[in-house]
């Protein structure tokens, strides 16, 4: 492990975000403490394309996994299975796997879908409820929240409410978040009748599960029920 992390030229930090463990675990890897399960030396092998094996059993030389005949491994070939293997950049790395990984989850939802005997049967609940944890997980591992946050701002869109300044003075008195997350400001002049909308960007949140996309298209707003105010 300890020659991998040389060859990468990577802390034992950055060594254990890029796979997703903590790095008391490299160090105890390393360290010869704890030993590297098959799991995680496959996603070793995954994410640098050395030989997961030799990994598992702290062999050296180190050699290539996803060549024939295998080669030994090198900061060259770490630099090359990163660009043929998952892309150029971190578009062309999301574009060359996010469709295969689709088109799995909808087979294993399909699978789950079906029944036994009886509606009863279906595992789909299950399996979505296992995803939605393998969600939270992998964020948690990855240390992906910043970067999920920044993703989900960037797919905000406008929402709008509009309602009499009376209505408005009423959610600014029995519900006080709500207005100041509306950013409502009482204009004393205003008579009650008098209509007011009021318009602020809003970003979805992380709800694995949960559609995460923007509520309307773009140039267009959401308009929210007048319940809202209680």
């Amino acid at each position: 492990m300890k020659a991998l992390r040389k060859i990468l030229d990577q802390t034992q930090a950055e060594f254990a975000a890029m796979i997703g463990a903590s790095k008391d675990a490299v160090v105890s890897w390393e360290n010869g403490r704890n030993p590297l399960s098959p799991p995680l030396a496959r996603r070793i092998a995954l994410v640098t394309g050395v030989d997961a094996h030799a990994i598992a059993r702290g062999e050296l030389p180190l050699l290539t996994q996803y060549t024939a005949p295998k080669r030994p491994y090198t900061r060259e070939e770490f630099d090359q299975h990163r660009k043929t293997f998952w892309g150029g950049t971190p578009e062309a790395n999301v574009r060359r796997r996010f469709g295969p990984c689709a088109d799995t989850l909808e087979l294993l939802f399909r699978a789950a879908a079906k029944t036994g005997q009886g509606e009863a049967c279906t595992r789909l609940p299950g399996l979505l409820d296992s995803f939605i944890q393998w969600c939270h997980q992998a964020r948690e591992d990855f240390e992906l929240a910043a970067a999920i946050d920044t993703e989900l701002n960037e797919r905000s869109w406008s929402m709008e409410l509009t309602h009499t300044y009376a209505d408005w003075r009423k959610m600014l008195k029995v519900n006080p978040g709500r207005a100041r997350m509306m950013k409502f400001k009482d204009d004393p002049t205003k008579d009650g009748q008098e209509v007011h909308t009021q318009r602020v960007p809003v970003a979805p949140v992380w709800m694995p599960g949960e559609s995460m996309r923007a509520h309307v298209s773009k140039g267009q707003v959401d308009v929210l029920r007048p319940d809202i105010i209680t």
